[in-house]
């Protein structure tokens, strides 16, 4: 399953593009930025005090990320949601009835 100790969260501000993508980055961030363009910010396993956090304190830092890109950043909240929605820490603070998406081990979106 990704989490924050094996995957990176990457995202353009003021748009809907919001990516997770694995530790270590094997050229993927490379490949989105030209194909969109531009230079893309980073969170997650890709900083060393995140990758050594017990879970509770990943799936915080979790939602402190999803409200940094929702609110400092203008990103689609439903782009944060969507991609956030493959991370274990993420996905353990939502209530049951959160919409769903295809990310959620083959639950259709909503």
């Amino acid at each position: 399953m990704k989490n924050l100790t094996n995957s990176i969260i990457c995202w353009v501000p003021e748009t809907k593009h919001v990516f997770i993508t694995p530790w270590p980055d094997a050229g993927q961030i490379e490949a989105i930025e030209k194909g969109l363009g531009v230079h893309l910010r980073t969170g997650g396993a890709c900083w060393s005090h995140v990758q050594k956090l017990p879970f509770s304190k990943r799936k915080e830092q979790v939602f402190i990320d999803a409200v940094h890109l929702i609110v400092r950043d203008k990103c689609d909240p439903m782009a944060v949601h969507n991609a956030f929605s493959v991370l274990e820490e993420y996905r353990d603070g939502l209530a049951y009835d959160m919409p769903r998406t295809s990310g959620w081990g083959g639950l259709d979106a909503n």
